[in-house]
């Protein structure tokens, strides 16, 4: 069956239909790959003791002063460190699970859904390439922001589709950058509009999520509210992440409507 390009709103109602699809699949992957990155992350400052440097820092700044340049010098480098590293296993968390939502999501329109482990094992194949592809990306928009600032956002904008691309196109890194590229052109405002909306929709989640979670993790003791704490901040970010994910796929394929005659049969 050909697909057809469709209206913003089309495509946003679509996105809630399709998470409700795929949810049950993507649920496993999103909340362990962020398990994993959280306890990595905690494991990093816990070894680097960057988590009492930080707690210093957020408890008794005064103390601070009181310490000499070089004394500050060995501990914030640290602390920096694992800060960037935390990025890094942030990063590659979400791109995870962006990889496997674009494949089930794929999976649905096709009319042939991939198991959660085919899309996982899939999603792990291409997590390389698209580690490559953001380092590109964040090169070139670096670069255009140094430069004057309006080409980074326009790159920003135009390499969106990278992570899409990247999971239902054989291709590789420059490849992915060149195609997003591609498929954005003419349609700038109205995909980075869209995206900004998904990721409003997403913060309002998470708020949401925080306001029922907070009263009764306050109500649960202090050792098991933490525990309870991390296990719901996990969840929602993994679904949240999911979900933008899942609207981010129905978009490329959107683009690809507009400039190719695309079949549902060709996604996967």
């Amino acid at each position: 069956m050909e697909i057809l390009p469709r209206s913003f709103g089309e495509i946003l109602g679509e996105g809630m239909t399709m998470m409700a699809r795929v949810w049950r699949r993507l649920f496993a992957p999103a909340f362990w790959s962020f398990v994993l990155v959280g306890a990595l992350t905690i494991g990093i400052f816990a070894v680097s003791d960057s988590d009492e440097f930080l707690e210093l820092i957020l408890s008794n700044p005064e103390a601070l002063d009181e310490m000499s340049r070089a004394e500050l010098l060995g501990p914030t480098l640290r602390l920096l460190q694992a800060a960037l590293l935390a990025v890094l296993l942030n990063l590659l968390g979400t791109g995870f699970v962006n990889l496997t939502a674009h494949r089930l999501v794929a999976g649905e329109i096709s009319g042939n859904p991939p198991t959660t482990g085919g899309a996982v094992a899939r999603a792990f194949a291409r997590l390389v390439t698209l580690l490559v592809a953001g380092l590109l990306v964040f090169g070139s928009v670096a670069v255009g922001l140094v430069a004057l600032v309006i080409p980074g956002l326009w790159l920003a904008g135009c390499f969106t589709m990278v992570s899409a691309v990247v999971a239902l196109e054989e291709v590789g890194p420059v490849e992915a950058l060149r195609r997003s590229f591609i498929l954005v052109q003419g349609r700038w405002w109205p995909t980075v509009g869209f995206l900004i909306l998904v990721g409003l929709l997403g913060s309002i989640a998470a708020q949401l999520v925080q306001m029922v979670a907070l009263p009764v993790l306050g109500a649960s003791g202090v050792e098991i509210g933490v525990g309870l704490g991390f296990v719901v901040l996990v969840i929602a970010q993994g679904m949240i992440a999911g979900g933008i994910a899942v609207m981010t796929t129905l978009w490329y394929v959107d683009l690809r409507a507009r400039r190719e005659s695309l079949l549902s049969s060709s996604l996967l």
